[in-house]
């Protein structure tokens, strides 16, 4: 259902989304190998979920910069189609390059909203969605968007994270920030990385959607920072500008030592035995089919 808690604006969420995303892109493209390395085994479960073969035609919903709409243009090959969305074009830049460096021409990406799509009824074999559909404030009507969409017969996967405890790739920094600071949880309900973590749930909402048959499992994922260091460098290039400000104006430094020690020191907590780091997260996997 679309959101309607309390002094929330979709409209204005929306657009704040689409700034924040475009001024984050720069850091989710350089840290790119690292996350994918660690979602690898979540995005190949989705593709083989799909059932892709050669030919099909696949929407990807929020491909930020490319994946899993990449991996997907691979294997569906030249006789078949990927479509990959997101509201933010600065990320889908940073994907169109890399749809260039593989040599993919069967592989467009465009700027738009999840909640404004416009394609014909039945154009796609499979729909999928990693880590997206947390974001978006009707979920539920590009949920049933994606059936319409869907063939009799093709498959919608996608992929969500469980909570910010069982998330500390994502949710450490935030967390440390946010007590520093002194901010308040945001309000249930709201859109966010955690905002599907119960995934009865939204097995629930895929069966309101219309689709027949839903299924999901938890998708443990590895994430193997080199260093303390660099998860730090990596949560701070991927921390809003908003709240990066908040932190300069309350300590004077964006990279106030105390902070950035505190987040270091918890860091530390996930190291090996060679001093590397291994952040275990949790996701989970969907699948949900369009009856023939």
């Amino acid at each position: 259902m679309e959101v309607t808690t309390a002094g929330f604006d979709p409209v204005v969420f929306k657009a704040q989304q689409k700034d924040n995303w475009n001024n984050l892109s720069s850091g989710w493209d350089r840290w790119y190998g690292l996350f994918e390395s660690g979602a690898a085994p979540v995005t190949h479960r989705l593709l083989d979920r799909a059932a892709l073969v050669e030919g099909s035609r696949v929407l990807d919903l929020g491909s930020g910069t490319g994946q899993p709409a990449l991996d997907a243009a691979l294997l569906v090959g030249a006789k078949g189609s990927v479509v990959g969305t997101d509201q933010a074009g600065d990320m889908l830049g940073a994907a169109r390059r890399r749809a260039g460096e593989l040599g993919l021409d069967n592989t467009q990406f465009l700027e738009v909203d999840a909640e404004q799509l416009d394609f014909e009824d039945a154009s796609f074999d499979a729909v999928t969605s990693r880590f997206s559909l947390m974001f978006l404030p009707d979920a539920d009507a590009v949920l049933r968007t994606a059936h319409r969409l869907l063939r009799p017969g093709g498959v919608l996967t996608a992929a969500v994270w469980a909570g910010a405890p069982q998330v500390p790739l994502l949710s450490l920094a935030f967390g440390i920030v946010g007590a520093r600071l002194g901010l308040d949880a945001p309000p249930a309900g709201i859109p966010g990385p955690f905002a599907m973590s119960d995934p009865a749930a939204l097995a629930g909402r895929l069966r309101a959607a219309g689709f027949a048959e839903v299924s999901y499992e938890e998708y443990p994922l590895s994430f193997t920072p080199k260093s303390a260091e660099e998860f730090a460098e990596f949560s701070w290039d991927l921390l809003p500008g908003w709240l990066r400000g908040q932190v300069a104006q309350r300590f004077g430094d964006e990279r106030d030592p105390r902070t950035w020690n505190a987040f270091l020191s918890a860091a530390r907590e996930f190291e090996t035995e060679d001093t590397s780091l291994r952040v275990p997260c949790l996701s989970y996997a969907f699948t949900a089919v369009k009856a023939v």
